[in-house]
């Protein structure tokens, strides 16, 4: 895929992690084989789509690797497929219904050969959401790179404050820092049912200096049966996700400052999951969640929420990656 005498020292490998996108990963594939700095590694997990990809997809070049899951696991099973087999330099997980700028690998990848301390390279994207996202690519122009570097702590600190600001689609990691970061059940955990990004953004940023794009550089597109959508879902398994974090603060190095910011996202967490549930007309399990909360931390802010649980007073105003500390 990269010919001998411009091949960089520093290879890549892509995970595209696909369960189900058979209208949209031949997109996203043509869009990572579309790219100015071509990729040395293309593996394809295929959480055992309905349509496997290998069918979906015919005839490839025979480099790039398709693994097919024999029953469907989840997007973190898959990516720690993907990531066990890749052998690059760097790693970049692209989800298989997003859409790639042409000058996205070269500008990251650019950004990394020359800053050899930073652990990631993160950028900017658009959205998409249940639309078309051809009118988008049309409108863009590549620029000069917009890049900046954030110290661990700076950089931790902001994601902490705007957790949607980078999604594994856009982001190219340094091996060697996941490496760093890897558990026993591999690089994203499998005991959580969603915010397995959130949980390894945290694991990065707490431990390495790190690049951020600002240019946009590719469309998310965010399907309607997306788990993105699940809010019981995820904020249940972000309260879940930030307590894993709070376990690991010594093996991160987490400052106390960062510790505390975690537990306070954790509550906030409960009190989502707790007002969907009740938005949702079931009280009862909201306001068993939000004593057991009150136990595990006495906070002011979720005493007004269970009060308003309990009194049928609760908002419906729920909004995805908020904060709300």
């Amino acid at each position: 895929m990269t010919e001998g005498k411009s091949m960089p020292t520093q290879r890549i490998s892509v995970v595209i992690a696909t369960y189900n996108c058979d209208a949209t990963l031949p997109v996203t594939l043509d869009s990572l084989l579309g790219q100015t700095r071509k990729a040395d590694e293309i593996i394809i997990v295929d959480d055992h789509s309905a349509t496997p990809a290998a069918e979906l997809l015919g005839d490839l070049d025979p480099e790039i690797r398709i693994i097919r899951h024999e029953t469907n696991k989840g997007v973190r099973y898959t990516r720690n497929t993907g990531f066990a087999e890749a052998t690059g330099d760097y790693i970049f997980f692209l989800d298989g219904d997003d859409i790639l700028c042409p000058e996205f690998l070269a500008v990251a990848l650019d950004a990394l050969d020359k800053n050899e301390k930073a652990g990631a390279c993160f950028a900017s994207f658009y959205k998409c959401f249940d639309g078309d996202a051809a009118p988008i690519l049309a409108s863009h122009r590549e620029q000069v790179p917009d890049i900046e570097t954030r110290p661990k702590g700076d950089g931790l600190t902001y994601y902490l404050n705007h957790t949607g600001a980078i999604i594994p689609s856009f982001s190219i990691f340094r091996k060697t820092a996941l490496d760093d970061i890897v558990e026993a059940d591999g690089l994203f955990p499998t005991d959580l049912l969603s915010n397995e990004d959130f949980h390894l953004f945290v694991r990065i940023l707490a431990k390495n200096d790190t690049l951020w794009i600002n240019n946009p550089m590719g469309v998310y597109f965010l399907r309607p049966d997306s788990i993105s959508r699940d809010q019981l879902k995820i904020w249940s398994s972000r309260a879940a996700a930030v307590a894993s974090l709070v376990g690991l603060a010594d093996r991160l190095s987490l400052s106390r400052f960062h510790v505390a910011f975690l537990k306070r996202m954790q509550a906030s967490a409960m009190r989502q999951y707790a007002r969907i549930l009740a938005n949702g007309g079931d009280r009862n399990k909201a306001m068993r969640c939000l004593v057991k909360e009150l136990g595990r931390s006495p906070d002011l802010k979720t005493f007004a929420v269970l009060v308003l649980v309990m009194l049928g007073l609760q908002k419906k105003k729920i909004e995805y990656g908020g904060a709300e500390y």
